[in-house]
């Protein structure tokens, strides 16, 4: 095995000083992304190793020659870890250029400007890494970082600049800040002593590789249990290894393979930010679709066994095209259907059903969300967990898949909810106590949303929407709600539909304890203490309240007939969206 590989030990002053020492991080690979918690152990671990051990261990990583003809060698493991050590280089070079000048005649070992500035260029001309995964963070990576002088004026970024993955400018000069600070705690003397077993002590495991091909095979093998990496770094790595085996004899359609590659999972990647989500959770979304059924082993491992032998171009494409159709069809779809869908936990089941309709072309869409809907919406609201939901859904994709008639597929489903007796319990369960539940809030914006022609998405996590009882639960105690002391019939619907609307607003949270005709101005988006309070809104089934009470209905008192109105009301309701009768046994 040795002409495949060969794994030797350099300390840091070797990785960054032999003559070979020359490495480039490939288009494939990861952006920049280390942040606090991962520099922290770093420093943490090299400096409680300084203070007790003779020699440290960073680990390894793994290098292949793109071609025969290259000086550079591709990181293929290991990128991280050799760009912060970079950073730290030149964050030394621009903040300590007298560094160890006090002992450099004294002591052979000792490290000096000279030996840093050359970690950081070969010969004063080539850098000893080069970051070709985008165009961007080429000249980025020189101007923050290379550059003399740089690292001097750098601030450090806000929190949600860092938060932006496409951007790995913030996450550079957030390293070298952290340096920076680190290195002025400790002062120049110890920062000289850290530099010296650093570059000294430190030891890493570089395994040369003969080919990007087999060091790509390499990594995945060291990474089976997926430590320090998502499911969807391993499929990247596996299907550019399957892109470098299946061209090995034609190297130029090989880089061109692999660049078309790369360009199609950098458009999967911005899909997924654009969308909040991770690639790891949109795959296993794929999974599903892919497998029509529950996986038996991990994401990697079904799908690079699912992969094996086919087109790594044509599968990357192919999953383009079903991402898209999640941001266009999904996320960014303006449909009250399609909201009231992001608020069910079961989040990776419906998005697969709905996407393997889009993606196979699956007639009449529109109805068949209508059905997924009031499926997930009834399990949810009987009490049912995942297990009941999970193979369904997979019975779901794989009748779409084979295209069969949407009317056998609702009637499968209608078979399933009554023998499960889904349907009875939700029923039994809408008409208790609901406010405790998880599907409260969901329910009363789903009602919002048909009350309107064009309306907006709600968050459900807004804190500024409340799930407000008109009827407060310590009326009792208030003068105001006086009229109806001593209700029983009242004080038991408390926390039913009959008693529940929304409210927004965070001066209107005491609202819940007003008599009706200050809460009436608040459900109006009036607001309690100014008009011009501009954080009230005023949704529609609060507002119906307000116009029973504008016109005199009632009495303007909410008693038992007006109670038992809005139960009336929440039964319509529930009877359009999910054709259910409450009113009905």
């Amino acid at each position: 095995m040795e002409d495949i590989f060969n794994p030797t030990s350099f300390t840091i002053k070797q990785l960054f000083g032999n003559t070979d020492a020359l490495y480039q991080i490939p288009r494939y690979q990861r952006p920049y992304s280390w942040g606090e918690e991962q520099l922290e152990n770093l420093w943490e671990d090299l400096h409680d190793a300084q203070a007790s051990e003779p020699y440290y261990f960073l680990g390894s990583i793994i290098t292949a020659k793109p071609d025969e003809r290259s000086s550079y060698l591709d990181i293929v493991d290991g990128q991280q870890r050799i760009t912060t050590l970079l950073i730290l280089f030149c964050v030394v070079r621009d903040h300590y250029p007298k560094l160890n000048v006090n002992v450099i005649d004294e002591d052979p070992f000792a490290i000096d400007s000279k030996i840093i500035e050359s970690s950081i260029k070969f010969n004063d001309r080539f850098e000893r890494l080069r970051l070709k995964t985008h165009s961007n963070n080429i000249s980025d990576f020189e101007r923050l970082i290379l550059r003399p002088g740089a690292t001097r004026g750098l601030k450090r970024p806000t929190k949600k600049d860092l938060r932006r993955e496409e951007a790995p400018e913030y996450k550079f000069a957030n390293t070298a800040c952290f340096f920076q600070e680190r290195l002025k705690e400790l002062g120049a003397e110890a920062v000289g002593e850290f530099i010296n077993y650093l570059f000294n002590k430190v030891k890493i495991i570089r395994i040369d590789c003969q080919s990007v091909s087999f060091a790509i095979k390499l990594f995945q093998v060291l990474n089976d249990r997926g430590l320090d990496l998502s499911n969807s770094d391993l499929l990247k790595s596996f299907l550019i290894g399957e892109i470098h085996r299946k061209y090995a004899s034609e190297p130029e359609l090989q880089k061109q393979k692999e660049e078309q590659f790369v360009d199609d999972w950098k458009a999967c990647q911005s899909i997924a930010n654009d969308t909040s989500d991770s690639l790891n959770n949109l795959f296993v979304v794929y999974e599903y679709y892919l497998l029509a059924e529950n996986p038996r082993h991990s994401l990697y491992d079904e799908l690079s066994t699912y992969f094996a032998n086919k087109d790594p171009n044509e599968i990357i494409a192919d999953f383009k095209r079903f991402l898209t159709y999640y941001k266009t069809k999904i996320f960014d779809c303006e449909s009250p259907l399609i909201y009231s869908l992001r608020y069910l936990r079961w989040s990776n089941f419906w998005p697969a059903v709905l996407l393997t309709a889009l993606h196979t072309s699956y007639p009449d869409f529109e109805r068949l969300v209508s059905v997924v809907r009031r499926y997930f919406y009834l399990n949810w609201f009987a009490g049912y967990t995942l297990t009941r939901v999970k193979q369904t859904t997979f019975n779901l994709i794989k009748a779409i898949k084979a295209s069969r008639d949407l009317g056998e597929v609702e009637a499968e489903l209608e078979k399933s909810l009554t023998e499960n007796q889904t349907v009875a319990r939700a029923k039994e369960r809408l008409k208790g106590d609901i406010y405790y539940e998880g599907w409260c809030k969901p329910l009363l914006f789903l009602m919002e949303y048909n009350q309107q022609d064009d309306p907006k998405f709600l968050e459900l996590d807004d804190k500024n929407i409340h799930v407000e009882h008109i009827l407060p639960r310590g009326f009792e105690s208030r003068e105001d709600w006086g009229k109806v002391h001593g209700n029983a019939d009242l004080k038991a619907r408390m926390n039913t539909g009959a008693n529940l609307t929304l409210l927004s607003g965070t001066k209107n949270i005491a609202a819940s304890n007003w008599g009706f005709d200050r809460k009436v101005q608040a459900y109006s988006g009036t607001g309690l203490n100014s008009v011009s309070d501009k954080k009230v809104t005023s949704f529609q089934i609060s507002q119906l309240i307000v116009n029973d009470y504008n016109s005199g209905k009632f009495k303007k008192v909410w008693s038992d007939e007006a109670m038992s109105a809005r139960w009336s009301w929440y039964c319509d309701q529930l009877k359009t969206l999910f054709e259910i009768d409450l009113q009905t046994d």
